[in-house]
């Protein structure tokens, strides 16, 4: 009897052995194959930059022909563009602004409300919906184009009409007149 209390003595002792080297051993084994090793993050930055909203092209000069007294003298301005250079989602709207016409000779007046200024084709670029208006008596700041739903940069270019009523009271002479654009 007394093999078997050793047996069972030696027996006892080797159990609380066992577990402590398997859980020894499945540690080594989880360390070993404990994931992914370590990574790293890098941060990219852009930055995007906006630009100037203005008139990047007018026709520097027309001429309205040689017309008789109580008759319209018309021109079509060609070549109109608007380029917001902004980035942003803010609307813009142009307007037209025109001076009497001066007799360069005698000084005589052909009066600017008697004139209108009419947007006709319009081509856009980037994401943007324009809505022409035409501009009777532009004596004062009168908007002719109005950009909303704009995204990003964005074009408009558009023709016009120029036209104007000459009394019959108007007296021969060659007159000039300015046309100024504005966009904000």
């Amino acid at each position: 009897m007394q093999a078997q209390a050793g047996s069972a003595r030696t027996a006892s002792r080797r159990a609380p052995i066992r577990p402590a080297l398997s859980v020894i051993c499945s540690a080594a084994i989880l360390g070993g194959i404990a994931g992914p090793a370590s990574g790293a993050n890098t941060v990219a930055t852009v930055v995007v930059s906006s630009g100037p909203l203005g008139f990047s092209s007018a026709p520097a000069s027309v001429d309205l022909g040689v017309v008789y007294p109580g008759t319209v003298a018309a021109v079509t301005l060609q070549g109109i563009t608007v380029t917001d250079n902004r980035a942003g989602t803010a609307g813009w709207s142009a307007s037209v602004l025109l001076t009497d016409f001066t007799g360069d000779a005698t000084g005589a007046r052909l009066s600017a409300a008697e004139a209108t200024y009419t947007p006709t084709a319009t081509t856009t670029t980037g994401t943007v919906s324009l809505t022409a208006s035409p501009a009777m008596d532009p004596t004062t700041p009168k908007i002719i184009q109005t950009a909303t739903c704009v995204t990003g940069n964005n074009t408009a270019t558009w023709d016009a009409s120029l036209t104007l009523h000459v009394p019959n009271e108007a007296v021969a002479d060659a007159y000039t007149a300015t046309v100024t654009y504005s966009v904000s």
